[in-house]
């Protein structure tokens, strides 16, 4: 399956490999996550309702200092799965821009569409929850749709667009 990242969560993190001893333990041999998330202050908060991760295996990409550069790009991906409590996409290859992807993953914030009412009927189909947090009445929310998906919030309906959502 191919997935473009138009966006991702607020949190990242760097697991480093196994091997206290190696060289490339915090560079190649690594993985980054990201989720979503709010940063207070110097403290990062999770808050999950609905908990789930992207990875991304640094050994398979180059130039990946600023997280910022791992959008606005697709990449091979097996789906969406779960990984116990959590879900969990894990990102492969770097792909070519001209490459059609199948799915989308965009992170929502209800400062910017309104909130999603979850115990609604607020998507249809071709949308799945990958994250959800919520702290103070601010939601975010990690989105993986198809292109054309809609949604709801309070704000109005939404569609799924390769660079984000566009209002209906």
């Amino acid at each position: 399956m191919v997935v473009h990242c138009a966006s991702f969560g607020s949190l990242w993190w760097l697991r480093p490999g196994n091997n206290a001893s190696d060289l490339l333990r915090f560079s190649s041999h690594a993985a980054v996550f990201n989720t979503t998330g709010f940063v207070s202050g110097s403290r990062e908060r999770r808050l999950w309702h609905i908990a789930g991760v992207i990875r991304i295996n640094l050994g398979m990409h180059s130039n990946t200092a600023d997280p910022r550069r791992l959008s606005a790009t697709s990449y091979e991906c097996d789906g969406l799965e779960r990984r116990g409590e959590w879900n969990r996409l894990l990102l492969g290859r770097r792909l070519g821009q001209t490459v059609e992807a199948e799915k989308i993953i965009h992170c929502t914030r209800s400062s910017v569409i309104g909130r999603i009412d979850f115990d609604s009927s607020w998507h249809c189909n071709g949308i799945q929850v990958l994250a959800a947090s919520a702290l103070r009445g601010e939601q975010e929310t990690l989105l993986f749709a198809a292109p054309g998906a809609q949604l709801q919030t309070d704000a109005g309906d939404w569609e799924v667009l390769w660079d984000g959502l566009a209002k209906r």
